[in-house]
């Protein structure tokens, strides 16, 4: 009878251990408010570079990192090595829908050695806007672990790309590349390429092994991106921009593991990743620090490259609860609480993961999912090009640009009509004035037709490849030139190359049309001036001998931009020049930032309580100079 007490006893002792070492796990790991406890981190400072109390681990035969909750084998080449789909959190399904990412669970309890088992991984696709066209099949269930699935809700992972022979301790320059996707997609992007393409050798004797690549999933659609009250009363906003983080504070602990320096990290993305870079640069009021334990704070990362990077309309309240409501009935949660949408099932949720119109519009906006802005004090509170123009970002080095023809793709070639003109960017801009529409057909004639096409395709391309992409890209860009202190360089660059009948058939040079010469392994012009500022934070130091000097913003004079082209002669390869700002386009840009509280790009303090509209009050208005 006593040993039994006893036993009992025991038995309650290890019940109660295990329940205290989890909770204090979960709160070590992650803060709600991705201003980390930094309890997690490693106990050593290695705040620089070959830090002598930075434990190197053993070498292992079969290049298997160990480290603290996970131990992964990559697959290898003889120049490289790709570590696929390891998790930085917990899943993000069940009772972690829409909260801040959390903890990992431990992947090494048994010996396990993590490989990648040919599956995606993936966070779940945007479904089609016809219910009759979605299903609830295409994802798996909490059964089957992320690592092991194609489409999950546990696909909170990242992969690390490195020279084929980089150790531990190496100290490489680390990009962090932001997959785009409009918010809307889950891309996978493989740095494999681009670390080889990296690497320097000359008559087979290494002279620089290169950068190492991590590229990571983040959830989006109404997984990363659904806002409302409800989430606002218990959950996190913004969950994808949490997860991009997490994963920059996972760098900080890991990444010299794989033999990576953390106190040398530049951030690069495209399109929702470039919106995603800016809006990385702008969190916490531009503070891009957070306590680590024996080093005090340190930087996230040390600068950015955001090439054709978006600028979402971010919701108002009204907007925000209008796409929580169709979620909650959707599913059934008639009385619309967030504990009954978390219940739902995998498949019913996924089902509901689709593009919504705004109010009192009937076609959604091509990507429509989007940030929501916090409240003050929040992580997010501006868009990031309102952000940025009133000085509010970190002040790192950056390259940040636009192609010509942003877009000529993202817009329905259709588009016949004056009316159709002005609804489609009402579809996308529900609190335009008709003023405003007016002042667009003005800036944005129809003085141009192509082949195949309505006759005010070539217009609402221009006017959507302004409002969404080249004005905030521009005017972001200028202002980092004006703000940034000295020895802090801003590059701008415009690129206008085409590609095969592009030139002649109206799309010109497409949206994003710089990160297939970026991430491919092919060596180009333009991927050495990036690969130098990888390396330098610079890209003249490493730049092509035959290409020019590259001026950053705010210099004496006029502000340059690089200008890349083969319009002329497209046999004759890319032309390079500094070139003046071009008049029409300033004038054209001055229109959209006197628009961009209406076009949802700046939400003006006193209705930032969720994006509570910005529809009345004076916006900031920036230095003429920025102008």
């Amino acid at each position: 009878m006593v040993a039994a007490r006893f036993f009992s006893r025991r038995i309650f002792l290890v019940v109660i251990i295990g329940f205290v070492v989890s909770l204090l796990l979960s709160a070590a790991f992650y803060t709600t408010d991705v201003r980390p406890s930094a309890e997690w981190l490693p106990k050593f400072p290695n705040s620089k570079p070959n830090d002598p109390s930075f434990t190197f681990p053993p070498k292992d035969p079969h290049g298997i990192v160990h480290l603290d909750y996970i131990s992964v084998k990559p697959d290898k080449t003889e120049t490289s090595k790709s570590f696929w789909n390891i998790p930085y959190a917990a899943s993000a399904g069940g009772e972690n829908r829409f909260r801040a990412p959390q903890p990992p669970p431990l992947y090494n309890r048994n010996g396990e050695v993590v490989h990648w088992s040919g599956k995606l991984g993936m966070c779940p696709v945007i479904q089609k806007i016809d219910a009759k066209l979605r299903n609830r099949e295409d994802i798996a269930g909490p059964e089957v672990r992320g690592i092991d699935a194609e489409h999950t809700e546990d696909c909170l992972s990242l992969n690390v790309f490195t020279p084929g022979d980089a150790e531990a301790g190496d100290d490489l320059p680390v990009v962090v590349n932001i997959p785009g996707g409009g918010f809307h997609l889950p891309g996978r992007a493989s740095g494999k390429d681009l670390v080889e393409k990296s690497r320097v050798e000359k008559e087979g004797e290494k002279l620089d092994k290169g950068i190492i690549v991590v590229t990571m999933y983040y959830r989006n659609g109404i997984y990363g991106f659904l806002s409302g009250d409800q989430i606002k009363k218990d959950g996190d906003l913004n969950g994808g921009l949490r997860d991009q983080r997490a994963t920059l504070e996972w760098i900080q602990k890991y990444i010299r593991y794989f033999g990576g320096n953390p106190d040398h990290v530049v951030l690069m993305g495209t399109s929702a990743g470039g919106a995603s870079v800016l809006l990385q640069l702008t969190a916490n009021g531009g503070d891009n620090t957070f306590p680590a334990p024996g080093t005090g704070q340190r930087q996230l990362f040390h600068g950015a490259i955001a090439e054709s990077p978006a600028s979402p309309t971010f919701y108002t309240r009204d907007q925000a609860n209008l796409f929580w409501r169709n979620v909650a009935l959707g599913l059934n949660c008639t009385d619309l609480s967030i504990d009954c949408v978390r219940k739902a099932s995998v498949g019913d949720l996924y089902y509901q993961n689709y593009p919504m119109s705004f109010p009192e519009r009937n076609t959604p906006p091509r990507w429509m999912w989007a940030p929501t802005a916090e409240r003050e004090g929040g992580v997010w509170t501006q868009p990031a090009t309102a952000a940025i123009l009133s000085g509010r970002y970190a002040q790192v080095p950056t390259i940040i640009g636009f192609t010509t023809n942003e877009g000529s793709d993202q817009v329905k070639k259709s588009t016949d009509t004056l009316g159709e003109f002005k609804s489609y960017l009402k579809d996308h801009y529900p609190l335009l004035t008709d003023g405003d529409l007016d002042q667009l057909a003005r800036n944005y004639p129809n003085d141009r037709h192509w082949p195949d096409s309505g006759r005010y395709w070539d217009a609402v391309a221009k006017a959507q490849g302004d409002i969404r992409y080249i004005c905030p890209t521009k005017l972001a860009s200028d202002a980092m030139g004006y703000h940034n202190p000295n020895g802090v360089k801003a590059w701008q660059y415009q690129w206008d190359v085409v590609w095969g009948p592009d030139n002649e058939n109206g799309f010109g040079t497409k949206h994003a049309g710089t990160v297939g010469q970026i991430m491919a392994r092919r060596p180009n012009e333009i991927s050495d001036y990036f690969i130098s500022f990888m390396k330098t934070l610079d890209p003249n130091v490493l730049k092509s001998e035959n290409t020019p000097e590259w001026t950053p913003l705010g210099v004496p004079g006029p502000k340059k931009r690089m200008f890349a082209t083969n319009r002329a002669n497209m046999k004759e390869g890319i032309k390079w020049s500094m070139e003046d700002p071009d008049p029409a386009r300033e004038q054209r840009c001055k229109d959209v930032r006197k628009m961009m509280p209406r076009l949802q790009q700046e939400i003006l303090r006193k209705d930032a309580d969720l994006g509570e509209g910005a529809t009345t009050g004076k916006p900031y208005k920036p230095p003429r100079r920025l102008l």
